[in-house]
């Protein structure tokens, strides 16, 4: 007679894929991205490394849904988006640009594990970190083509502006948490040095789009009805 298989509850489950999860990144932020591993992981979760393949398939399935939950542009995102007003478009995408960088910087000086995700994002070169880093620039591109008709035939580049800030916004949160020095005179670890970031973000997302109304000027070789 054949034994009758009982099946596990599904909280049962969702309970053991958090605490996979979890486990991913409290080693994330007391050993780094190297401490990964199944065994690892299996141990700190203090479950049985079977349920890795069974819950995620792998363990980079697994390391992926815990970045991609972690991760603020994945998360946070979809809402932004949703919550541009199109009866005063511009002011309102100007505000949301502002909000979302504002919101970037809180976010990734208050996440350990995420500044050591960065930190491996730039120093080495995986397939999940690429397929992640693709998401997150789909995303990206949601809000700057929301833009781009403000900056047709200007003379700024938004997109520009908006990767020098995404990725000045990491640089100056892991200079300052790493070695703990000022930056342009700036000390970041205190309240008044975030500060004088998060008004700077709102100073040059204004600028540019003030900035955007210079066009550029034809070339003369351009035909007469190029011009603006």
């Amino acid at each position: 007679m054949a034994e009758k298989v009982i099946e596990k509850p599904i909280k049962n489950r969702l309970l053991t894929e958090r605490r996979l999860i979890d486990a991913v990144g409290s080693i994330i932020r007391t050993q780094g991205y190297t401490g990964l591993g199944v065994n690892a992981i299996a141990k700190e979760a203090k479950v049985n490394k079977k349920l890795i393949y069974r819950y995620f398939d792998n363990v980079e399935r697994l390391i992926e849904t815990y970045v991609i939950e972690k991760d603020y542009w994945l998360s946070f995102n979809n809402k932004i988006l949703s919550q541009i007003d199109l009866k005063d478009k511009k002011n309102s995408i100007i505000d949301n640009y502002v909000s979302i960088l504002e919101k970037q910087f809180e976010f990734f000086w208050n996440e350990d594990e995420m500044q050591k995700i960065i930190l491996w994002e730039i120093s080495e070169s995986t397939e999940l970190l690429d397929s992640v880093s693709k998401v997150r620039e789909e995303y990206g591109n949601a809000l700057l083509a929301l833009s781009d008709p403000y900056f047709k035939n200007s003379a700024v580049s938004m997109r520009g502006v908006s990767a020098l800030l995404v990725c000045g916004i990491y640089y100056v949160v892991l200079h300052a948490k790493k070695n703990e020095s000022t930056i342009c005179g700036l000390d970041i670890n205190t309240e008044e040095g975030r500060a004088e970031i998060q008004k700077s973000l709102r100073q040059i997302i204004e600028w540019a789009f003030h900035a955007a109304k210079t066009k550029i000027k034809p070339n003369r070789t351009d035909p007469p009805d190029s011009a603006e």
